[in-house]
């Protein structure tokens, strides 16, 4: 039943858009009316309203009927203006609308999901090459989808780059229906594709990720380190730790908590003067680190576990496109990320696992994110993480030098320029710290890259530097329902505007468990407009939410509502930063906090810090050279 609201409102609609978003509440975008769907987790869209503020409510419905009285989805959003179901949409026809906290909702949208007429079935036990025919097939034929029959399915890879690739294909669904893939390499690649959607697949590697060691005896006389392979891991201890294996280390475990490493107790065969790996002559099977310096081997128990890594290839790779989701995926034990790739927008992980074996302690590795929209990631489960959680990066380009009063040259191509007309962008000099934001008015080809023209001269900017773009950039990224526990490096970082971090649990990570802003050789130099609320993190990183803008381009940032416990220099660490509200976390610890207090600000203008629980032994906050 239509009613008299939604009749209005989609007239209003028709006849100009502005009139409604001139009241304030939020129109729908995308699925539009009519539209037909085969993603069966379709991504909802509508248009931002202007004032919105990221700590108001949006209220989403998905129904069966224009009444909304056989409603199957009803979810509340923070920060963000789109929504991704984790629980998939069956065949059939809907109805979508949108609020702004209890305000009228918007017009009602009909739209309809649909299985893709062309459906292809890839036989129990077929091979590599009759799995990439099935796949090439469907991608010349799509819309279509792909039903592996339910099995184990021993893979290699076609080619180096995977069973096989989709250049710019659309709307194709592969279906391992409970189906387990041992992969000799990569499987799929996804080029500039959009809507493609991979589920129901456990993902193992023929040769683990990792092999599993026992810290025999270490002399720091010598600076040897001998280490044994566990019964039932591979013995070939060489093979994981060199320098062709990108993030091959050697950590010992702390085995009474979960997935933690013991700090200080690693080497890694990518450091200046890295060990070498031989026999032992002394203990049939064991291998000798050499030389590793006193202090480092005065970390390691004699008899701790310690796992060895390495990280060779990545089962899928997604570079640009937009909309490709990873459903109820569970990975073990991979040589590489659970996915790869640059440039993808809007990719979904849902109720996806990076698990490890019991009794063991590497699950394996997560992944990095770049898009101009960013990921949707919930209901997923990182366990054992070799590195960082996911982690959103806004990838740096490099200026090579100006060009006229308010233009700056950089390498790169138009045709996959990161960098568009509108785009808000930060200019940053790592040497003197200074970041600069702009308006880039006009992208064109230059004698040896790029032309980007700014919308203001050259000599208010920082020129010697990097170029970032803020806006759009991993916007509207959401990381909510999670469990992470275990890991080397940190749980999740944003960087980008609009990040809702939110009601995950997060436990025995060395490094911070969130990072809002973070600055290395890649990824970014600060965030915008972030939420972090509802978390629990036990055990992690020196302080287990750290937000740092280096370029002091970050603000408006909220942390609230998160229970923290167990902490070494504090528990909230800011610097860099404007406008930022810490307020109603808990804080706990057995151990008093090294800063002296719970909250450690830097360089952060206009912060309110109210209404959260702690020990009164120490002060709440620790508030130096505020500008």
């Amino acid at each position: 039943m239509t009613t008299m609201k939604n009749l209005i409102c989609a007239a209003m609609m028709a006849a100009s858009p502005d009139v409604l978003h001139a009241t304030g509440g939020p129109i729908p975008e995308s699925p539009a009316m009519g539209s037909i769907n085969y993603p069966p987790h379709p991504h909802f869209r509508w248009q931002r309203e202007t004032d919105v503020k990221i700590d108001e409510v949006h209220h989403i419905q998905i129904a069966r009927d224009d009444a909304f009285t056989d409603v199957i989805c009803d979810d509340r959003l923070q920060v963000v203006s789109r929504f991704v179901p984790v629980k998939p949409l069956a065949p059939g026809k809907y109805w979508w609308r949108v609020r702004r906290g209890e305000d009228d909702w918007s017009t009602a949208v009909a739209f309809e999901v649909r299985t893709p007429q062309n459906v292809y079935t890839v036989r129990k036990g077929a091979d590599s090459a009759a799995v990439a025919r099935m796949l090439k097939e469907a991608a010349l034929h799509a819309p279509a989808r792909v039903n592996f029959e339910p099995g184990r399915y021993a893979l290699a890879p076609c080619t180096g780059k995977g069973i096989a690739t989709f250049d710019k294909i659309e709307d194709v669904i592969i279906d391992g229906q409970g189906s387990q893939l041992v992969l000799g390499g990569p499987f799929l690649r996804l080029l500039d594709c959009r809507r493609v959607t991979i589920q129901n697949f456990t993902v193992t590697s023929s040769r683990p990720g990792h092999t599993l060691v026992r810290i025999i005896r270490k002399d720091p006389a010598s600076g040897r380190l001998v280490v044994k392979p566990e019964p039932g891991f591979d013995p070939d201890v060489p093979h994981y730790f060199g320098k062709d294996n990108g993030g091959s280390f050697l950590g010992c475990m702390d085995a009474e908590h979960r997935g933690k490493y013991l700090i200080g107790a690693g080497v890694s065969a990518h450091s200046k003067s890295p060990p070498s790996v031989t026999p032992s002559t002394d203990d049939p099977g064991a291998f000798v680190f050499s030389p590793v310096d006193a202090a480092t081997l005065d970390r390691f128990p004699t008899g701790a576990p310690a796992i060895i890594t390495a990280y060779q290839w990545q089962w899928m790779e997604m570079v640009g496109g937009a909309e490709n989701t990873l459903s109820h995926i569970m990975v073990s034990d991979l040589p590489g990320a659970f996915s790869g790739g640059l440039g993808s927008s809007a990719k979904s992980y849902l109720a996806c696992k990076v698990k490890c074996v019991p009794k063991d302690y590497f699950g394996g590795h997560s992944a990095c994110g770049s898009g101009r929209i960013g990921e949707w990631i919930e209901g997923c489960e990182f366990e054992c993480l070799a590195d960082d959680g996911p982690a959103e990066q806004s990838f740096r380009m490099s200026l090579t030098g100006a060009d006229g009063p308010d233009a700056v040259l950089m390498n790169g191509s138009l045709e996959r320029s990161r960098v568009r007309a509108g785009d808000r962008v930060a200019l940053f000099d790592p040497k003197s710290q200074h970041g600069t934001a702009a308006t880039v008015r006009n992208v064109s080809p230059a004698a040896k890259g790029l032309r980007v023209q700014l919308d203001r001269p050259l000599a208010e900017v920082a020129t010697s530097a990097f170029i970032y773009v803020d806006s759009p950039s991993n916007e509207d990224f959401v990381y909510r329902h999670n469990r992470h526990i275990g890991g080397r490096g940190h749980g999740v970082k944003f960087n980008g505007t609009r990040g809702w971090i939110a009601d995950s649990t997060f436990e025995n990570i060395n490094g911070n468990a969130i990072m809002s802003g973070y600055l290395s050789e890649l990824s970014g130099h600060g965030a915008s407009d972030v939420l972090i609320s509802g978390n629990t993190i036990v055990r992690c990183g020196w302080t287990p939410i750290a937000s740092t803008s280096k370029s002091h381009l970050g603000r408006n940032l909220i942390i609230r509502d998160n229970r923290i416990s167990e902490v070494r220099d504090a528990a909230i660490f800011v610097k860099g930063y404007t406008d930022v509200t810490i307020t109603e976390n808990e804080f706990t610890s057995t151990t008093q906090p090294t800063a002296g207090a719970w909250v450690h600000v830097q360089d952060t203008a206009n912060i309110n810090c109210k209404l959260n629980r702690f020990p009164a032994k120490l002060p709440e906050v620790k508030n130096e050279n505020v500008h």
